[in-house]
């Protein structure tokens, strides 16, 4: 056992406490002879191991508790294979360079459809834009619409292309952060006897109270009901959409189920097997995205694939089905090149990928 890859893996074991005796006893005396092992090593173990993401699993005795350890073990092995997957200051000089990975041509903008009047495009209008005659501010990635007394009637379209996203601070104060690969449709109205908007994608909602005029999110297959509140919505797959609370109350229907979620809850409706269920869930992998972190935990390469094109606009497929049920574990940074993902990916699973003519990502 002497390559690169090897080695690099039983660091990330050593990092994650997997390591076994009799590799341990090897890793040890390699760093102490070789120094660029030694250099490697050190650079390596010096990455901060994350803090257990599920706060709400402290305060709410939803299940019993696992130990601190155990806790504690699938975040220093997310934390090792961060080190992979993340581009920083320095280099493996003594791992393969990772494979060229083409851009996909598609739209990078977003894209504001207005009731009436042509396509806004907000990328590249930076400081104001105009809508119904009034200059709404547009700086820091952010649309003010509270900005203006009255706006035109009508339905509206946001759309946030992959690689990107995009805030917007509602006329009734209400702000919602659209994550990659989403879509929202809504009205300027601020009067009326209530507000609402339809989703598809992902987004982190925080919305303004007004008692009298309940605000309603319509999701595929389902509706989220709230009156003041800050919550998580997941619907990329339409058939499992996930709602997660973090203060407030939140109502969710799915056809003829109801739930009402306390703060740390997460709600599932699985439209295949018609099923509406709360459980904790782990701020880390469900909010982390607004911070430009995305988080894998044993996800499967299927759901990768999906992830792959909301954040580098390309497809990608499986050449074989028994793939998809491969699983990676990790955290990945917004600005980390597909190609360094990529790598992360093919050391941590064995899956290894190629391009075909149609910049077509393939896991073989």
């Amino acid at each position: 056992m002497n390559s690169a890859e090897e080695i690099y893996k039983l660091m990330t074991e050593k990092i994650a406490g997997l390591i076994s005796a009799t590799d341990d006893q090897w890793l040890e005396d390699l760093i102490e002879s070789d120094p660029e092992v030694r250099e490697k090593w050190m650079q390596l173990s010096a990455i901060q191991v994350p803090p257990p993401p599920d706060p709400w699993i402290e305060i709410i005795d939803f299940k019993p508790r696992r130990s601190i350890y155990r806790k504690m073990l699938p975040w220093a092995a997310a934390a090792a294979v961060l080190a992979l997957v993340s581009l920083t200051a320095w280099k493996w000089n003594f791992l393969f360079p990772p494979k060229p990975a083409p851009v996909a041509k598609i739209n990078t903008d977003v894209l504001l459809q207005v009731a009436g009047q042509p396509t806004i495009n907000l990328s590249q209008s930076s400081g104001a834009v105009t809508i119904g005659g009034h200059s709404i501010p547009n700086k820091n990635n952010t649309l003010f619409l509270n900005a203006a007394d009255q706006l035109p009637e009508g339905m509206n379209t946001l759309i946030v292309p992959p690689g990107k996203s995009y805030e917007v601070a509602l006329p009734d104060g209400s702000v919602v952060n659209l994550n990659a690969s989403t879509r929202m449709d809504f009205s300027f109205a601020t009067t009326g006897p209530g507000r609402e908007i339809t989703l598809n994608g992902e987004a982190y909602l925080k919305i303004a109270r007004q008692p009298n005029r309940p605000f309603l999110v319509h999701l595929p297959n389902s509706t989220v009901e709230v009156l003041g509140t800050s919550f998580n919505i997941n619907s990329y797959d339409s058939s499992m959409v996930k709602v997660s609370l973090v203060d407030g109350k939140v109502r969710m229907k799915a056809g003829k189920k109801t739930v009402t979620m306390k703060p740390g809850q997460q709600a599932i409706f699985n439209k295949q097997a018609a099923t509406l269920d709360t459980q904790p869930f782990n701020a880390t992998v469900e909010l982390s995205w607004q911070k430009g972190l995305y988080c894998f935990s044993n996800t499967h390469l299927d759901e990768i694939c999906q992830s792959v094109f909301r954040w580098y606009g390309v497809k990608a497929v499986l050449d074989k089905p028994e793939l998809a049920s491969r699983t990676f574990t990790g955290l990945l940074d917004k600005s980390t090149s597909m190609s360094f993902f990529l790598e992360g990916i093919k050391a941590t699973t064995g899956t290894d990928y190629y391009f075909t003519a149609d910049s077509t990502l393939h896991f073989k």
